[in-house]
């Protein structure tokens, strides 16, 4: 009698092939997630759960020098979901709706006024936060930004009655790196071809360089991101307070931890009356600042004023 062979178990082929795709499908999946993480689908930020307390903010700081003298503004808005940091540089004598300049303004009404009649004048912007900042405290905060550089636009002289440390000497064509002190005098000074619009031209500048230097060399303005604050509210009119300074530190921490370049500057388009004590924005200048600070468009409602019907010629003096 012929024995039947015995039939071998299959588990342990099946066990073999198993433990197999799992090995493959691990490998794939870690290669996977290298790659997609290498070419960021999953980029670093905000997480889902915090989404809901993070916003963007706007700032207003009006530059006033050692005599609390308005000079000049700049509204800023940092967007931590773009990670970007939009400028929008102001003249002291840009006119607002009803006529009157910033300047008289913040001499009528101090800068909460300022700060509402700025963000109408923008388009109805949102501005969160406002400080007044002094020159000194412009001047170090350059500073430790890293200044700027800058090619001068023309021949610009100026020798200053009280110091020499504040006189001006550069030829055309001449690129130099500024310091604080050197941006702030630039900034305010008469020494432009075109007057206050050469001055406004060099502030958006120079903002745009100073923070995005400041983020070249992001571990040291992290750093010194609570330094600075104290520098900006020394003494500062300002709504500012420490609790929402954390917030937006927060931000920019996670901001400078990416290492991008953020900042850019809008600088302001208009026309200046003929001795440049007065500039007027242009409303697509000004539209351009609303979409950028996210202000929704309305839709036009067009209501028609309900009139009277006309009076007949006997019916007008039947009253009298």
């Amino acid at each position: 009698m012929t024995k039947k062979k015995k039939r071998r178990s299959q588990a342990p082929v099946a066990l073999v092939y198993f433990l197999t795709l799992l090995l493959a499908l691990s490998l794939a999946g870690g290669v996977s997630y290298y790659l997609l993480k290498k070419y960021e689908v999953f980029k670093p930020g905000v997480t889902d759960s915090e989404k809901d307390s993070t916003r963007c903010v706007g700032i207003m700081f009006a530059r006033v020098n050692d005599t609390g003298d308005f000079q000049d503004m700049c509204v800023m808005r940092i967007d931590p979901f773009n990670k970007e940091i939009t400028i929008v540089p102001q003249s002291d004598v840009t006119k607002t709706s009803d006529g009157k300049t910033y300047r008289e303004i913040m001499n009528s009404g101090g800068i909460e006024l300022l700060r509402k009649k700025a963000a109408e004048n923008l388009g109805g912007i949102t501005i969160d936060f406002y400080a007044t900042v002094t020159n000194s405290a412009f001047e170090q905060v350059a500073d430790l930004m890293g200044g700027m550089s800058y090619t001068a636009p023309q021949e610009l002289y100026h020798i200053s009655q009280e110091s020499s440390k504040d006189d001006i000497s550069l030829q055309k064509g001449d690129l130099v790196t500024l310091s604080g002190r050197q941006i702030v005098n630039l900034a305010s000074y008469d020494i432009f071809n075109d007057k206050k619009a050469g001055n406004l031209t060099f502030l958006s500048s120079a903002l745009e360089q100073v923070i995005n230097n400041g983020f070249r060399q992001a571990t040291v303005t992290k750093d010194n991101l609570y330094n600075i604050y104290e520098i900006i509210t020394s003494g500062s009119n300002t709504n500012l307070t420490k609790d929402a300074f954390n917030e937006i530190r927060r931000y920019l921490e996670v901001m400078l931890d990416e290492r991008d370049i953020p900042a850019k500057s809008l600088t302001p388009q208009g026309s200046w009356n003929s001795d440049y004590t007065a500039f007027t924005m242009k409303s697509d200048y000004i539209s351009q600042v609303a979409d950028t600070f996210g202000v929704k468009k309305q839709a036009a409602v067009t209501a028609k004023i309900t009139e009277p019907p006309a009076k007949s010629p006997d019916e007008s003096t039947s009253g009298k």
